[in-house]
């Protein structure tokens, strides 16, 4: 342990940091405005483009940062909206960063899917390129000209070589984009939604025959964060379009929809201010803004348009999930003062009563900041975010492997968890656990001690009384879940249902619990055995929550099944409305 003097050194966080073991980002950030692609960017082969050409995207046109995966076979996809049932891909627009890697190369896939798997996720594979040769730095153009039928489709940018020999896909640096919108491509591992910050610059180019009235919302036209804490007044704006051949009016309807814990819900409506030709597009702003309540949980934000005579309804609504949390931490992250390494483990203990938070208490996000001295380099950057019960030796959540940038002096590191920890009552600890042993990556602490931060490993902890360690956790108050707060061993898969006894008409809680850290899956299934939808999946889960919308699926008989290690727990749900 050495005391770190902060002269003149600025330690802060910073967009470009975050990241997971299967893909590295450049450093340092370099944000650049990018020429937006004229018609002469286009393929000139005739018969690409039949009536009216569209391109829709969500980006800002500004690279922030840029990704690329460690091997190729993997990549990143945006899911677009169809603003019809049929319709042309003519192309996809990619952007690849500029100057990173090095020497980086020019040789990418492209991949077009339905989002015919579960619940609108990527399914079946309708076009994919042979290895093409791009050129970073700017815009490509990507020829595709294939039917897209009764579908809404992804576009894909596959990695075809190992980094440093590939190109890297530019991100901006805000999220537009609603909800489950951006993805990950493995060849091996198939699908998964892309928590990161920022959206791709990737756009499709659509060739199609438009309505008369088509009104469409398009994006969130600000930056929406992945949580938020209570008593925030929300500026809520979305940017809504005309895909129609005749001008939408001025005044046309735009209405708000937010539900959340507690039965909550926020209505609003907003008008758009001048009329729209067709491929024309503004935001619309909803005032006053939205007040975040103090119940902290989930809040599901809908937003749409309601044009009279729309011929088209499938593109009107966009939604984004917004988790409302409160970080809690004793540290000051903007006092570091102290640098520690050399412990397997290093710990703070939480009591959420400090913090006015009411039991059970939900846990779904923590951040830590780490230091990279030039002088001490790490042999590995490699860690994982634990979470102990008050115990100090009941493991609640391990996090996948994540990295701390090496290089970079001061990082704040932030993971979402892949499922809600709740604490039913007691204190809890959040828990820096190095892979390599000698205790790097080394972390920060500030200069005073409130006795909340430990060294050691489970079981075995030892107060650590120079100052508090840099480690938050963001909390849920009220959370409703899991109810075992330390959790009470059990041999086999156990699977709850919080409205039991059923029938359910609105929302469902289910709770569930394996007897060790393992895969789970937590499915879905009507009375005949058709599998309706994933509703959990991690690859190293103990015990969680899923809140399931009742109101989305018909009427009838429903089994919940709970699958770890080859053992599996059903439960029947009644669903009547």
């Amino acid at each position: 342990m050495r005391k770190l003097v902060i002269l003149s050194m600025a330690i802060g966080v910073s967009l470009c940091l975050a990241g997971v073991e299967q893909w590295i980002g450049p450093d340092p950030c370099h944000e650049y405005a990018i020429p937006n692609p004229e018609s002469g960017i286009f393929s000139e082969e005739p018969g690409v483009f039949w009536s009216v050409v569209d391109t829709f995207g969500y980006d800002d046109n500004i690279g922030i940062n840029a990704w690329a995966y460690n091997y190729g076979g993997q990549g990143w996809g945006v899911k677009f909206v169809s603003p019809s049932d049929n319709i042309t891909l003519a192309g996809a627009l990619i952007n690849f960063y500029s100057g990173w890697p090095t020497p980086g190369g020019d040789d990418a896939q492209v991949k077009v899917f339905a989002d015919d798997g579960p619940d609108g996720s990527p399914g079946t594979e309708i076009w994919s390129s042979d290895t093409l040769t791009i050129t970073r730095g700017q815009w490509n153009y990507i020829p595709i000209n294939t039917s897209v039928v009764g579908s809404n489709y992804y576009v894909f940018y596959v990695q075809v070589d190992s980094y440093p020999m590939c190109p890297a896909l530019t991100i901006d640096a805000i999220d537009n984009a609603p909800s489950h919108r951006k993805w990950s491509y493995s060849a091996t591992d198939g699908f998964a939604e892309d928590a990161r910050v920022g959206d791709w610059l990737i756009r499709a180019v659509v060739d199609w025959d438009p309505q008369d009235t088509n009104a469409a919302s398009l994006y969130f036209a600000t930056n929406m964060p992945k949580d938020t804490l209570p008593g925030v007044n929300f500026s809520v704006r979305t940017m809504v379009g005309n895909s129609g051949n005749d001008d939408l009016p001025a005044g046309t309807p735009v209405r708000l929809h937010i539900t959340g814990p507690q039965s909550y819900t926020y209505d609003d409506t907003a008008v758009t201010a001048a009329a729209l030709a067709h491929g024309q597009s503004a935001q619309v702003a909803f005032t006053p803004p939205w007040p975040i309540p103090a119940a902290s949980g989930e809040y599901v934000i809908n937003a749409w348009t309601e044009a009279p005579g729309d011929e088209y309804l499938g593109n009107d609504t966009i939604i984004y999930d917004l988790s409302v949390a409160k970080w809690v931490e004793y540290g000051d992250f903007n006092q570091p003062q102290w640098l520690m390494w050399g412990t397997p483990e290093r710990a703070t203990k939480f009591d959420p009563t400090a913090f006015g938070l009411a039991y059970p208490v939900g846990i779904g996000r923590a951040r830590h900041q780490f230091y990279y001295h030039s002088s001490y380099p790490w042999p590995d950057s490699t860690f994982y975010f634990k979470v102990y019960a008050n115990d100090g030796q009941t493991l609640l959540y391990q996090s996948e492997a994540l990295e701390a940038p090496p290089g970079a002096p001061g990082a704040v590191i932030a993971a979402d968890f892949d499922s809600t920890v709740i604490i039913e009552s007691g204190e809890f600890y959040i828990a820096i656990a190095p892979v390599s042993s000698s205790g790097h990556p080394s972390s920060l602490a500030d200069n005073a001690s409130d006795g909340r931060s430990f060294v050691g490993s489970a079981g075995s902890w030892s107060s650590w009384s120079n100052g508090e360690l840099l480690i938050s956790a963001s909390c849920q108050s009220g959370a409703t879940g899991m109810a075992e707060g330390n959790v009470s061993p059990v041999h086999e898969p156990v699977i709850r249902i919080s409205n039991y006894p059923n029938s359910v008409s609105d929302v469902v809680t289910i709770k569930w619990q394996v007897p060790r850290m393992e895969p789970v899956n937590v499915d879905l299934y009507d009375a005949t055995g058709r599998l309706v939808r994933n509703l959990y999946s991690s690859s190293a889960g103990l015990i969680g929550t899923v809140t399931l919308d009742a109101r989305q699926f018909a009427s009838g008989v429903y089994l919940v099944r709970l699958e770890a290690d080859g053992e599996a727990a059903t439960h029947k749900l009644i669903l009547e409305h």
